[in-house]
């Protein structure tokens, strides 16, 4: 065995024949190996394929990929392998340490000194006594490895092909298996690092989730308190919330907008916190001036809101609520775009739900009455592909029925 390439050299007829297919074989192997890196999405998957795509090129018997462990008896694990003689690898022992014999072979000497080792023939080799008898079962008569890098000092690994003819590899079959390992090397860190993302990945999912819920949770909280205040108004902003996202979802919104909206529906009307529960729970008309101070709760809840790092404009959602795109509205004024879609799903929400169900200064209307009212103003104070939604969602069933009679 040799850790060098072997030399070219001229020949007979037969010996260029002979070297024109093991050329032959080794690109035909590197070939069908490139098309299986390319497929491959796991570790497993990429060393099957590849050691498939090489045996399957006559006369190699056997492909396998070690790796090289930081272990006491440094081991060479077997990670897979493929060919017709595969079983030789069944139980193989093999190292990379230079003080034991089963370091001797391709495998252990290629990790050593991070170059290919070449084995001539497995019947003459001294290093190779370990395997011999098992090798001549298999018909396996040369070998190489490859190193496999990993970017360190010492190789991840190898690669090993066994032929079984004599003489197998030469300088440019070599030349070529080198250049699969490398590209081993580099699929296998590409399938680590993609394997590392998808990890990295799935722990951000579960982050964002658990602090969605933590948000969610807060949201119904504080939606509860209000609840407790003003128990005329009690479900209403859970109503509103179930309407919003019926609503978005006919819109076709994406899920996260969705969410923002219900949580926004929860606590659109937590300003009138500041507002005297007498004025709230006042069985008679509002006159001008407490109507004034109901319709500050829009900016209050903003205020409340603003600083709490949503991971959507939930406060701005509860600042417009009460918008209108002719500039009605309140609290700014604001007109057409300057209104965002969510606040504007919020304003035909909270219309349905004010109008269809019970006030104190009023019985409800019903939900005909609303839809009829969010209808004649739609394009003109609400917005109307939402309003068309609204009234789509009517006459597919009782939906937004079974939403307005919800406690």
């Amino acid at each position: 065995m040799t850790d060098k390439k072997p030399s070219s050299q001229g020949g007979s007829e037969s010996e260029l024949r002979l070297q024109l297919e093991k050329r032959s074989w080794a690109l035909s192997a590197l070939s069908e190996a490139a098309a299986a890196l390319a497929r491959a999405d796991s570790t497993d998957r990429l060393i099957k394929e590849v050691c498939n795509a090489i045996a399957a090129q006559s006369p190699y018997a056997v492909a396998w990929v070690g790796q090289a462990l930081d272990d006491e008896e440094k081991t060479i694990k077997v990670l897979g392998g493929a060919g017709s003689a595969v079983a030789y690898i069944q139980n193989l022992v093999v190292s990379w340490s230079d003080q034991k014999t089963s370091g001797m072979g391709p495998a252990g000497k290629c990790i050593r000194s991070n170059r290919s080792a070449v084995l001539a023939d497995t019947e003459m080799d001294v290093g190779f006594a370990p395997w011999r008898e098992l090798a001549h079962q298999y018909g396996i008569r040369s070998s190489i490895g490859c190193p496999i890098s990993d970017g360190q000092v010492h190789p991840f690994g190898c690669l090993l092909v066994y032929s079984t003819v004599p003489n197998a590899f030469g300088p440019d079959e070599v030349m070529l298996f080198e250049s699969l390992a490398h590209e081993i090397g580099f699929g296998l860190r590409a399938i680590e690092r993609q394997h590392q993302l998808d990890i990295q990945i799935h722990e951000k999912e579960q982050t964002q989730e658990r602090l969605a819920g933590a948000l969610r949770s807060t949201i119904e909280a504080m939606s509860k308190t209000m609840e407790w205040r003003d128990p005329y108004t009690a479900g209403h902003q859970k109503r509103v919330a179930q309407i919003s996202m019926a609503l978005a979802r006919k819109l076709g919104m994406d899920n996260d907008i969705i969410q923002a909206l219900y949580m926004a529906a929860m606590v659109h009307d937590i300003g009138k916190v500041a507002v005297p529960a007498e004025i709230l729970t006042k069985p008679t008309h509002l006159t001008e001036l407490e109507m004034k101070m109901v319709q500050e709760h829009a900016e209050t809840g903003f205020q409340i809101l603003k600083d709490i790092p949503f991971p959507w404009p939930i406060a701005e959602m509860v600042h417009q609520h009460h918008e209108r795109l002719d500039g009605s509205g309140y609290p700014k004024g604001l007109i057409g775009d300057q209104i965002t879609q969510e606040a504007r799903i919020l304003a035909v929400a909270d219309t349905i739900e004010a109008m269809a169900t019970h006030r104190p200064y009023r019985p409800a209307r019903g939900l005909d009455a609303a839809m009829e009212e969010i209808s004649a103003e739609a394009g003109i104070k609400l917005d109307s592909k939402v309003v068309d939604a609204a009234l789509e969602l009517m006459k597919e069933g009782n939906s937004l029925q079974e939403i307005i009679e919800s406690t």
